[in-house]
């Protein structure tokens, strides 16, 4: 049994039973939902953070901090800017890895969008990966490769930024500077 601490107001986190997740690539282990049962016992007792921090402090201890990893890609600037002040180790190592992740075969680049369409008509899917000077550099581009250029379109477009690094569409390198940081 698996034991998530999600709040109660955090339905859009608790959707996946990880039943078709693969936990490592060899294919004769059990799917990720098939192994453990998933269960959200703050959920289940109707608790948000509010309540939880009201137990919390009832119990006579300190509220803790926000918990995520280190080098969370959902990070706010203010945050980044306390890592960087509070654990300046932490800090530099997070940008080492979005530095070796950025040199990698999988970094497609800081102009690479995913392409996710899909055909009205027929519900054909296209996921694509292409370059360009922003989104609708972009779509133009799908547009032509999938001669789509009349309206009504056929294809419904969805143009997301690649990752590029630890902030996913941006990267924390390149943020440094204007966070007034020095690696």
């Amino acid at each position: 049994m698996k034991c998530i601490g999600f709040d109660s107001t955090e339905d859009h986190r608790t959707y996946a039973t990880g039943g078709g997740i693969a936990v490592c690539p060899d294919p004769a282990l059990p799917a990720y939902g098939k192994r453990y049962v998933m269960r959200y016992p703050l959920r289940e007792w109707g608790l948000d953070r509010e309540a939880c921090g009201k137990i919390i402090l009832a119990a006579g201890l300190p509220l803790p901090p926000k918990s995520a990893c280190f080098f969370c890609p959902s990070m706010k600037d203010a945050e980044i800017k306390l890592l960087a002040a509070t654990e300046p180790d932490l800090y530099r190592l997070a940008i080492e890895m979005e530095r070796i992740y950025r040199g990698g075969r999988h970094f497609r680049g800081d102009d690479a969008f995913t392409v996710k369409a899909v055909r009205s008509s027929t519900g054909e899917k296209v996921d694509v990966l292409l370059h360009g000077a922003g989104p609708a550099a972009v779509r133009a581009q799908f547009r032509t490769m999938y001669d789509d250029t009349a309206r009504p379109y056929r294809y419904k477009v969805r143009i997301s930024k690649a990752t590029v690094g630890l902030g996913r569409g941006e990267a924390w390198i390149d943020k440094r500077l204007s966070l007034s940081m020095a690696p």
